[in-house]
């Protein structure tokens, strides 16, 4: 790729974010007739077009398929774990579940 494609592709990403253009190339490449060869097909084939991102986060699944709550969004919760990191005075690191959206932790449940 040519330095030129490397700064529209990060204009692209900065404009449409990377979601979509994961998005238009899953979709692309499942319909493509020959194999896909080059990155440079997607930035010419569509990338280019895709619309700017709304500035609003995503609105998290009322009830996901697998009957976990949404994600907090904490930045010290693992989201595949629903776990935080911390540490106390001390330097000593412990593992917890989240109390915002660990699935144990989430009333109605049981624990």
């Amino acid at each position: 790729m040519k330095p030129a494609d490397w700064i529209e592709i990060s204009n692209i990403v900065q404009r449409a974010g990377v979601p979509a253009m994961v998005a238009f190339a899953r979709d692309t490449k499942a319909s493509a007739r020959q194999p896909i060869r080059y990155a440079t097909f997607f930035l010419r084939g569509g990338w280019r077009g895709l619309p700017p991102a709304s500035d609003a986060p995503p609105a998290p699944p009322r009830d996901s398929p697998s009957g976990r709550p949404p994600h907090c969004g904490h930045p010290d919760c693992d989201p595949i774990t629903r776990t935080r990191e911390t540490e106390d005075d001390r330097g000593l690191r412990t593992v917890s579940r989240c109390p915002d959206c660990h699935p144990a932790t989430q009333k109605g449940h049981a624990a």
